[in-house]
C-alpha cells in the first residue's frame, strides 16, 4: 500500500533540514584601520613640520623671526614629530619611546616661559607656535600612554553597535523549525481531511460497521 506524500498515514514528509547560519557573522572587512595611538603619532609629525615653519614668522610684534635670532625652539618641535615616524611607517610598527614626549615638551615649556615673560607685544609666530606647541605636547604624552600600556583603547563592539547587547535590526536569528506533535500532522496539499465517525458514534446506524480511525472500513 502507497501512501500520498512518502509517509504512512498520507502525512507530507520532511525534507531534508538545510542549516541556515546565524547573522553574527564578523562585520565585513574595510581597509587598513588606524588606531588612536597611531593617529596620534601623524599628529604629532604633523604639527612638528608646522611648528618648524612658523619659525620663519616674527617672535615680537615688528621684530625678526625665530631663526633669524638663532632659536631652536621650531626645531625642538620638529625633532618631537620626526621621532614619532616608526610607528606611523607601515610594516612592524615599532614604539618610537619617550623621544617624541621628551622634544615636544621640551618645546612646549620653552614658548610658554617666553610668551609669559616677554612684553605683551608677541609676534604672529609667538601667538602660533605657542598654540601648535601645546597640542604637540598634549599629544605626545597620549601617545606615550597608549604605547606603554598605561592607557588602553576599549574592546571592539562584537555586533559593530553601541550597546553590544542586540543584534542589527532585521537581523533576528529565525525561529526553528516546529516539529509536529502526535495528532496534529497535517493534511498533504490539495487533499482534505475527512474524519469518520468511530463506531457508536454520531448516530451510528444499525447494521452498519463502523470506520476505524484512518478513514479505512473493515473489511468482512
Amino acid at each position: 500500500m502507497t501512501f500520498p506524500g512518502g509517509a504512512p498515514g498520507g502525512y507530507p514528509g520532511q525534507g531534508p533540514q538545510q542549516h541556515q547560519p546565524g547573522p553574527y557573522g564578523p562585520p565585513p572587512g574595510g581597509g587598513m584601520k588606524l588606531g588612536l595611538p597611531t593617529i596620534l603619532h601623524l599628529v604629532i609629525l604633523g604639527l612638528g613640520v608646522i611648528n618648524f615653519f612658523v619659525g620663519f614668522a616674527d617672535v615680537f610684534d615688528g621684530g625678526d623671526s625665530y631663526f633669524a635670532n638663532g632659536s631652536t625652539i621650531p626645531a625642538f618641535f620638529l625633532l618631537g614629530g620626526l621621532f614619532s615616524l616608526p610607528a606611523i611607517l607601515p610594516g612592524d610598527n615599532k614604539k618610537p619611546g619617550i623621544a617624541p614626549v621628551a622634544f615636544s615638551v621640551t618645546g612646549m615649556l620653552t614658548i610658554l616661559f617666553l610668551t609669559f615673560s616677554a612684553d605683551p607685544d608677541v609676534g604672529t609666530g609667538t601667538i602660533l607656535i605657542l598654540v601648535f606647541g601645546i597640542l604637540q605636547g598634549l599629544g605626545s604624552v597620549g601617545a606615550y600612554l597608549f604605547d606603554a600600556g598605561i592607557l588602553k583603547m576599549p574592546a571592539p563592539n562584537p555586533y559593530g553597535q553601541p550597546g553590544g547587547g542586540f543584534p542589527p535590526s532585521g537581523q533576528f536569528p529565525a525561529p526553528p523549525p516546529q516539529q509536529p506533535q502526535p495528532g496534529q500532522f497535517g493534511a498533504p496539499p490539495g487533499q482534505q481531511t475527512t474524519f469518520a465517525p468511530q463506531q457508536g458514534q454520531f448516530g451510528q446506524q444499525p447494521g452498519h460497521p463502523g470506520t476505524p480511525p484512518g478513514g479505512y472500513p473493515q473489511q468482512g
